[in-house]
């Protein structure tokens, strides 16, 4: 499901040149899958929300400009905002 296109995450992200695009694609289909992977949106006609589409975003931004998880300490591998979206929509089972 493409909640996010490359168009809507460079504008999301203020990117005006198409040198990494590849890359920023990678980013994109990731964020896009992760978010997927939680909340349920097999339904042919699914149209996400505003917030869930946000919280795509901001994943991709997190992982573009945080190639790595690098940061000594850290556990948190998506933004914290985004983590709470996505809870919100989250198919839980036990």
């Amino acid at each position: 499901m493409e909640l996010i296109t490359l168009e809507e995450f460079k504008d999301h992200s203020r990117i005006l040149y198409d040198d990494e695009d590849t890359e920023i694609q990678t980013k994109v289909d990731a964020a896009n899958a992760y978010v997927s992977g939680f909340i349920d949106t097999s339904a042919e006609d699914y149209l996400p929300p505003a917030d869930i589409k946000q919280a795509a975003l901001m994943i991709a931004a997190h992982w573009f400009e945080n190639r790595e998880n690098t940061f000594p300490g850290s556990i948190i591998d998506i933004p914290l905002n985004a983590a709470d979206i996505i809870a919100n929509y989250r198919e839980w089972s036990f």
